[in-house]
């Protein structure tokens, strides 16, 4: 799974987009970005998304990471998909 595959909707916050995937391990990925004042920590005109990661139970680990580009993110899904 990369980036490139995953699919956008809007967001509930005006200008903002989301995308969530399920992998078959049961861990999920939350990919938002919105305009400068969203309060996101991704920005959809610097290509730059927030991202949380979600356990098989539900629960998000800790903290989201912020402000990470595609390569970053398809990085991460690739380590999800080994879990």
């Amino acid at each position: 799974m990369a980036f490139s595959q995953l699919t956008f909707a809007d967001h509930m916050l005006p200008g903002a987009c989301k995308a969530r995937h399920t992998f078959p391990n049961g861990w999920s990925i939350s990919v938002v970005a919105g305009p400068e004042d969203s309060g996101l920590y991704g920005r959809i005109g610097q290509d730059t998304f927030e991202v949380a990661v979600i356990r098989p139970n539900g629960n998000m680990l800790e903290d989201v990471i912020v402000w990470q580009t595609p390569i970053q993110i398809t990085s991460l899904m690739h380590l999800i998909e080994m879990l």
